[in-house]
């Protein structure tokens, strides 16, 4: 039933690539700790609060050249050289276009935007805008490669990075909040060094393809419909955290922070799955059955294990809090308990985007983002005032509920896939079970 998918292949590279997002996400878990048992509350929501700018500016702003990438190198419609040199012209174009909304932004709505928070720190968040931006860009070159040994050590090299450097700040006595940013812009700055380095290879091995021109117009033709898309997905995720700041102060969003960041990890096999997922899609665009048999294959294994994942840390929950973040956080558990079914539909949604994208159609993937965004800032908007986090994390959830219920459409439609395929075990699921598990080992990469 399942043979000629590539499982065995496909497995190892999820398996490697989960292990190593794995430790990038402990990483990033230690330095949340670092920072909200050193820093407080207060300063751990204004760092988050902080950061919402330079992230902001990268959704806002990157025209979604990375999913664009991993497409034409994918079905193998472009090369390396040409694709890196048409990133180049978008980066400088957009890098300095970002730069200066940021620096009106701050100049003339700061204290509207971002309350409470200082702003030299903001000034120093927005220099890690275009760093980030271009990261993003050359790193996504690596997955349409399916390079992903390489692709996954550079996951970890800026929370690497950026934990060494809390760790440091912390017992130098440092309390400020332009360190922990300064922080992270080095760590952007290592990661981008090493990215350079490792994408050059290919540069000069790979010069398949069309030119330089042909790839800049394809990259924007695709990237303008998945770069919507990603838009609306970021004012998604993160609406919850700016209308809480905006409705109950630093704080409440530093408590908050902790359960999205508890629930998000919740996304580790959903990120890997991905992550492989759809350069894989794509190199099947040519085999379409193989392909409307592996996608709701791999949807429906990821919901069982995301919901039984969801189940334990939902019991660990009051435990985990105390015990790593201290009792003044405790008011994170209740929205990390509403959070939970929301993470778990959307690792589920991710995979059938992948394979709508895959199928050169990310204009739909846009339109259920942009349904999502309008629910959930509506009820952000109605539910934080009446119920304060839980509204925050009942809001987020909503939306996710129903990005799945229009991802399950679009899928029928493009597929022929009925939407229990991609929800129900079947019998055929044991033998794949077994399939994969032998083959999903971390040493296994290219």
């Amino acid at each position: 039933m399942t043979r000629g998918l590539g499982l065995r292949r496909l497995m190892g590279h999820v398996g490697a690539t989960f292990v190593r997002q794995l430790a990038a996400a402990l990483f990033g878990l230690l330095t949340i700790v670092i920072i909200a048992r050193v820093y407080g509350p207060a300063a751990n929501g204004a760092y988050a609060v902080a950061l919402l700018l330079p992230t902001l500016l990268v959704s806002l702003l990157n025209f979604g050249v990375a999913p664009a990438n991993v497409y034409y190198l994918g079905t193998e419609q472009a090369g390396v050289r040409a694709l890196f040199v048409a990133n180049l012209v978008i980066f400088l174009l957009v890098g300095l276009v970002g730069l200066v909304i940021g620096a009106a932004l701050l100049l003339w709505q700061r204290q509207r935007l971002f309350p409470g928070i200082d702003a030299s720190a903001l000034w120093l968040a927005l220099g890690v805008y275009p760093f980030a931006l271009l990261n993003s860009y050359l790193h996504s070159l690596l997955q349409g490669l399916q390079a992903f040994g390489r692709y996954n050590l550079l996951a970890m090299v800026q929370p690497a990075m950026l934990l060494l450097l809390v760790a440091g700040l912390s017992l130098g006595g440092h309390r400020e909040l332009t360190g922990l940013l300064g922080a992270q812009l080095v760590a952007q700055l290592v990661a981008l060094g090493l990215t350079l380095r490792w994408v050059a290879e290919w540069i000069r091995a790979d010069d398949r393809g069309p030119g330089v021109a042909t790839c800049l117009k394809r990259s924007l033709g695709y990237g303008w419909k998945a770069h919507v898309g990603n838009i609306l997905a970021f004012l998604n995720y993160k609406a919850d955290v700016f209308l809480a700041n905006l409705f109950l102060g630093p704080a409440a969003v530093g408590v908050y922070v902790i359960a999205v960041a508890l629930a998000e990890k919740l996304w580790l096999i959903s990120q890997a799955v991905s992550t492989v997922l759809l350069p894989r899609l794509a190199q099947l665009s040519r085999d379409d059955a193989k392909r409307k048999q592996l996608t709701p294959l791999i949807a429906r294994w990821l919901l069982l294990i995301t919901a039984m994942a969801a189940l334990v840390l939902a019991w660990l929950a009051h435990t985990l809090i105390d015990v790593v973040f201290g009792s003044e956080y405790a008011a994170a558990v209740l929205p990390l308990w509403i959070l939970l079914p929301g993470m778990v539909l959307m690792a589920v949604y991710r995979v059938l985007a992948n394979d709508i994208a895959a199928r050169g159609r990310p204009e739909l993937n846009m339109l259920v983002a942009l349904a999502v965004v309008v629910v959930n800032l509506a009820a952000n908007l109605i539910l934080i005032p009446c119920l304060g986090l839980a509204g925050a994390a009942a809001a987020t959830t909503i939306a996710y509920a129903l990005s799945l219920v229009m991802g399950l459409k679009f899928y029928r439609r493009l597929s022929g896939n009925d939407w229990h395929d991609a929800l129900c075990l079947t019998l055929d699921d044991a033998s794949w079970l077994a399939h994969g598990w032998r083959a999903a080992k971390p040493g296994s990469q290219t």
